[in-house]
């Protein structure tokens, strides 16, 4: 009776650490908001209807809010992080097409459709992204 305990203690603990271990894998996973976009001369630009997603490190979405009720279309992408600091985003140009793609570019006032992001702040609730070309500060909120 002792071992089976010791047995299912174990167990349980293998399984909290190994799902531990794959949501700071997948710490990212989630919708986003982005709240506001520093640009390099210190100017902050409020924004609330843009929002990031992520999933299992590798599928980005990027998604406007037209109105409270209306999304347009969002556009998809890849993603994958080379390092705990950085994370990478690959827009699918051809899925998008041209219209989407370029109002993607944009919207976002990205640099490029295949971008590596500094991961500057992470936590539960909050993330901050720094684009080193255009030295643009993101501020997101989980959404």
């Amino acid at each position: 009776m002792k071992k089976i305990l010791i047995y299912s203690i174990l167990s349980v603990l293998l399984i909290s650490c190994d799902q531990i271990k794959q949501y700071q894998n997948y710490r990212l996973d989630g919708m986003w908001q982005l709240k506001t976009v520093q640009d390099q001369y210190g100017n902050i630009i409020p924004v609330d209807t843009i929002f990031y997603s992520f999933q299992r490190e590798l599928i980005f979405s990027f998604t406007v809010l037209e109105n409270s009720k209306v999304a347009l279309s969002p556009v998809y992408g890849y993603v994958d992080m080379p390092s705990d600091h950085q994370v990478h985003v690959s827009i699918d140009e051809q899925a998008a097409g041209d219209y989407e793609f370029q109002r993607f570019l944009s919207l976002s006032g990205w640099s490029s459709a295949d971008i590596v992001f500094e991961i500057k702040k992470y936590n539960t609730s909050d993330l901050v992204l720094f684009d080193q070309e255009y030295e643009k500060t993101y501020t997101l909120k989980k959404f």
